[in-house]
């Protein structure tokens, strides 16, 4: 077994902290992304369906 600490190993690839952040920092990025981009839809839709849709009949 190697003596390396703070390395992670997955799948035969080992990681160091500093790559470690990264893939983190990378990761919270994608999903900020994503909720804006959800964010954006439903905003989107809720603009495009306009005031009379909550006026209306069932």
């Amino acid at each position: 077994m190697n003596d390396m600490s703070d390395a992670v190993t997955t799948k035969n690839v080992v990681l160091n902290a500093a790559e470690l952040k990264r893939r983190r920092m990378r990761s919270i990025a994608i999903a900020l992304g994503l909720g804006f981009l959800v964010a954006m839809f439903y905003a989107a839709t809720i603009v495009h369906l306009g005031a009379s849709v909550a006026s209306r009949s069932i």
